[in-house]
């Protein structure tokens, strides 16, 4: 996607919320011990959404360079995020604490949320 298209914001906004919602219900997330591949991937997408929630619309729509930029980014972390959800390789597991023998499932919701925000 270049620089030059529109993204709509509102519903970035809202796939991105929706992506949330699923990590923080999945079972492999609740307390007292959240496995640590989906922990990091709810913290990574979280931080994603935090960046776009300080995003002025506005001045997004006007054109503005590091309003495009940041979405541009932002764009881009959703679609890692889409290729991190569906590793099988066990290198995600390696990299974020878990068992690569035994990666997490993070189910057929987390993947299509995923894959639906990365095709925005």
């Amino acid at each position: 996607m270049s620089a030059q298209n529109n993204v709509n914001i509102e519903a970035l906004d809202a796939k991105m919320k929706e992506l949330i919602e699923a990590f923080e219900s999945h079972p492999q997330l609740q307390p007292p011990t959240p496995h640590p591949t989906a922990f990091f991937l709810l913290d990574f997408v979280k931080n994603t959404h935090g960046s776009l929630q300080k995003v002025d619309a506005a001045k997004y729509a006007s054109g503005d360079r590091q309003a495009r930029e940041t979405v541009q980014e932002i764009i881009g972390r959703n679609q890692f995020t889409s290729v991190l959800v569906n590793d099988s390789t066990g290198k995600l597991a390696m990299m974020t604490g878990g068992d690569p023998s035994n990666p997490v499932n993070l189910g057929p919701t987390i993947k299509a949320k995923a894959k639906a925000l990365a095709e925005l």
